[in-house]
């Protein structure tokens, strides 16, 4: 007898589906619709988290995070100072200033706010705010001595040298026993002798930083500018080079060491360092090159870079054309010192300069009648009116010689 087989109708497939489901889900606990949303963070979470990225300097991450936190509380204070922060690491003092006013209003707010405020003024220009802030960063954190640079920094930019030295005599006290911030100490002391013109005392600071910290380019530069700030020429040109070999490729020391040689009459070294960073020189540096080819005899080059530095500011550069024509007339080229004399009065005529020129390269040509009217339009120049005296009564007393051997031939 044949085995009658189960049913494979729709209906019991289903009701077979169904029965296996319910079976599979015996016991189980059925899921919830939904799931508790997680806690919103703070707005002290996200300053916390602003502060770390920038410790790490990732500026726009910590910038994302105080806005979060000022998106809860627009007068979180820490939040507007972190802000106000980042935008002085960038750059954008101008941005930062309003940030950094509105945290700081509160006198207990961080030492960090009130030197970013001090950094943006400082910056800015504004050294008497800046000083300010630098003031009531110190009033709460009388140990911090960068603080207390910056603010003897600012004093000196406004004259107020008195308080300036109070703060560096009392950070060398601080500082005593670390060589590194002693140095630093002593360098900004120097710095507040040499804006008060006391060179002596500042070279003495500034010799102590160095022997401190032999290695720090910044105290060998402070100490360059301090000697060229006291006319000690041998001295800053010794400051300059020591700052080149502890930083070969300081475009700026090659420049100050360049025009330290020319004032020393050093002119082919002068020459060398200039042309060694050619393409950073602005116009004054140009000039000084100019003036450089010239006492070495080498006019052509020079009466090109003048023409380069007039062209570049003619308002301001229109005496390079008597550097010009003196320079073809130290060299013996008096018919060209006369054209470059001629060129400039067309652009400058009341320059006495020019035509005291003229009429010493026609002095020098045998043109004495010529020379005459022209040395006579110098007198009223208050420069020139006694050497054209001279020379007037040198031409005169010529001309008449020549004249009477002239009737006696």
């Amino acid at each position: 007898m044949p085995v009658r087989r189960p049913s494979h109708h729709p209906a019991h497939a289903l009701i077979l589906l169904l029965l296996a489901a319910g079976c599979a889900s015996h016991g189980s606990k059925v899921a919830p619709a939904t799931t508790a949303a997680a806690a919103p963070a703070r707005p002290v979470d996200h300053v916390a988290a602003g502060n770390d990225l920038m410790s790490r300097n990732l500026l726009d991450d910590a910038e994302h995070e105080f806005r979060l936190a000022l998106e809860s509380d627009p007068n979180d204070l820490a939040a507007l100072a972190g802000l106000g922060r980042v935008h002085v690491l960038r750059g954008q003092y101008q941005e930062a200033v309003p940030s950094l006013e509105r945290a700081t209003r509160v006198s207990s707010q961080t030492v960090a706010a009130f030197r970013s405020l001090g950094d943006a003024y400082a910056a800015m220009g504004d050294a008497p705010k800046a000083a300010t802030a630098y003031r009531q960063a110190v009033a709460l954190a009388p140990q911090d001595l960068a603080t207390r640079g910056s603010l003897a920094r600012v004093l000196t930019d406004v004259g107020e040298y008195g308080e300036a030295r109070e703060i560096c005599v009392a950070t060398l006290r601080m500082a005593k026993g670390n060589p590194g911030e002693l140095a630093h100490a002593y360098r900004q002391l120097g710095e507040v002798y040499a804006a008060e013109g006391k060179t002596p005392d500042a070279m003495s600071a500034l010799y102590k930083a160095g022997e401190l910290l032999p290695a720090d380019p910044e105290i060998a530069r402070s100490l360059g500018q301090c000697a060229v700030r006291g006319g000690l020429y041998a001295e800053a040109a010794a400051a300059y080079s020591r700052l080149l070999t502890l930083a070969p490729l300081d475009v700026n020391a090659k420049k100050q060491l360049a025009w330290v040689d020319f004032k020393l009459e050093r002119y082919p070294v002068a020459i060398k360092n200039y042309e060694a960073v050619l393409d950073s020189l602005g116009n004054v540096d140009r000039y000084y090159l100019a003036q450089a080819y010239a006492k070495s005899n080498k006019v052509d080059r020079a009466v090109d870079l003048f023409r380069e530095v007039a062209r570049a500011d003619p308002q301001n550069y229109k005496g390079v054309y008597c550097n010009m024509a003196y320079a073809y007339y130290d060299a013996s080229r008096y018919q060209r010192a006369i054209e470059v004399a001629r060129e400039g009065l067309a652009g400058d005529s009341a320059s006495a300069c020019l035509r005291f020129c003229w009429a010493q390269a026609l002095d020098k040509l045998g043109r004495h009648e010529d020379a005459i009217p022209v040395f006579e339009a110098v007198l009223g120049d208050p420069a020139y009116a006694e050497p054209a005296k001279r020379e007037l009564e040198r031409q005169r007393r010529i001309v008449r010689l020549l004249k009477s051997k002239d009737r006696a031939d």
